[in-house]
């Protein structure tokens, strides 16, 4: 049994499909592309994969994850080649690769930093959506309340923003960039920091693209003493195979 990583890109052709439609549409077109998916078992198998963090609803993506199991070794290269060719237009397989040579397989669950790109279209000045970024990286606790199909409850969003700085893009634009924790232990929202800056009131005046998923020392010593640690093989390694 083998198991490919795939970093894939969901672009904004398919920013409105839910997670659970972009899984069964991966899963579509692995068995399309005839790989040797391995089986869970009981009595409804279905294929073994697993996928990173769910992006926001919405947003588009660049460093979405992908593990799949095989029941035999392929080649990440040839897996890539094969989804790609049957991925609807939107969903595109960047990259793909087997795990380190020291572990039979890779797990998303220490994933616990994402990475965003907000980009706002609006009349706010500049130099005004700084004095807010200030403001709000300057309060000991940010307190939102969250609903939906829950019941409501309190979260203080403060610790849960790594980073955040402003900066001009196009005319009328401002790129927000921004860290935010994630992970099954609570994480914040790229739309709530929107929010909280009071931008983008309006529909449509506000584009989410996440740009990098990352491990945190907190979550994994090996990730070093507070330095971040991007998920998957590093670059020098990539280059060093020649992938």
């Amino acid at each position: 049994m083998g198991q490919v990583i795939c970093r894939y890109r969901k672009g904004g052709e398919v920013r409105w499909i839910s997670h659970l439609d972009v899984k069964r549409t991966l899963e579509r077109a692995m068995r399309r592309a005839v790989l040797p998916l391995a089986l869970t078992e009981g009595h409804s198998p279905h294929p073994k994969i697993s996928l990173g963090p769910p992006l926001p609803l919405g947003a588009t993506g660049e460093a979405e994850l992908l593990a799949i199991h095989l029941r035999e070794a392929m080649q990440p290269g040839e897996v890539k080649n094969r989804l790609n060719e049957q991925l609807p237009q939107g969903l595109e397989v960047v990259e793909a690769w087997g795990p380190p040579a020291h572990s039979k397989r890779e797990t998303f669950g220490d994933i616990d930093v994402a990475e965003y790109r907000v980009t706002v279209r609006d009349d706010v000045r500049l130099d005004e959506v700084g004095r807010r970024v200030e403001e709000l990286l300057g309060q000991g606790e940010v307190i939102v309340t969250r609903g939906g199909k829950r019941p409501e409850r309190k979260v203080d969003l403060r610790p849960l923003i790594l980073s955040l700085s402003v900066a001009d893009s196009e005319p009328g634009e401002k790129v927000l960039c921004m860290r935010l924790r994630t992970g099954s232990h609570g994480g914040a929202r790229p739309q709530e920091v929107v929010a909280l800056l009071g931008l983008g009131e309006c529909e449509g005046e506000v584009r989410y693209q996440r740009t990098g998923l990352f491990v945190s020392a907190k979550a994994s010593p090996t990730a070093g003493r507070g330095i971040w640690r991007r998920w998957g093989r590093s670059r020098a390694k990539r280059r060093a195979e020649g992938s």
